[in-house]
């Protein structure tokens, strides 16, 4: 599901944030030494759990989520990768679902176990997950860092991923379009802006 709007009734204005599931990015092989986590097992689970996910179907996608987590702990470790796009995911459809105290805690678990110089995607992911928790619970000033820190370091990628740049770039303007602060607000529209544009001209799908 790309780009999904989430209502802030009775705010004023809409939030715009990324409920697209991650992958876990790693073919789990049969010659793994055997766990009593199987690699078979999670796999067809998480394969459940991203059509699930894509389907908006998102407690059943949690639940599946939830039942993935402890089986990668065991079988990559608890601070892998592969537990942190899970995790990631599960926030996603606690957003989704407007669990906003939740989502939070689960997306700073995300970035909490990530090393530093790892994933900096997912980590821009988490950061744009959490500030959108925060900022549905109106702690704006808190959303605001975490916003930037996500735009600085997608910007900072050797090759820019525009769709998950433009989903921050947005938020940063539906932020301070609520804080009435009306110059930033329009800076990044228009960045939101020019970036659509270059990705028309790229032939990529718009979110």
């Amino acid at each position: 599901m790309k780009g999904a709007i989430l209502g802030s009734r009775p705010m004023e204005h809409l939030m715009i944030v990324d409920f697209k599931p991650l992958y876990l990015g790693v073919v789990l092989a049969l010659g793994t030494p055997a766990l009593a986590a199987d690699p078979q097992h999670i796999q067809a689970l998480n394969d459940e759990a991203l059509s699930l996910h894509a389907a908006g179907r998102y407690d059943e996608a949690a639940r599946h989520y939830r039942e993935l987590l402890p089986l990668l702990d065991e079988h990559f470790g608890p601070n892998s990768l592969e537990v942190a796009r899970i995790r990631a995911s599960l926030g996603a459809t606690q957003l989704a679902r407007r669990q906003y105290r939740e989502a939070a805690k689960t997306y700073r678990a995300v970035l909490d176990g990530l090393p530093e110089a790892g994933s900096p995607r997912l980590r821009a992911d988490a950061l744009n997950g959490l500030a959108s928790a925060l900022y549905m619970r109106r702690q704006y000033g808190k959303a605001e860092p975490l916003y930037q820190q996500a735009r600085e370091i997608l910007e900072a990628q050797p090759s820019v991923p525009r769709e998950q740049l433009l989903l921050v770039l947005d938020n940063l303007s539906s932020l301070y379009r609520t804080l009435r602060r009306d110059s930033q607000a329009e800076q990044y529209r228009q960045q939101a802006q020019e970036l659509r544009r270059e990705r028309e001209e790229a032939g990529e799908d718009a979110p």
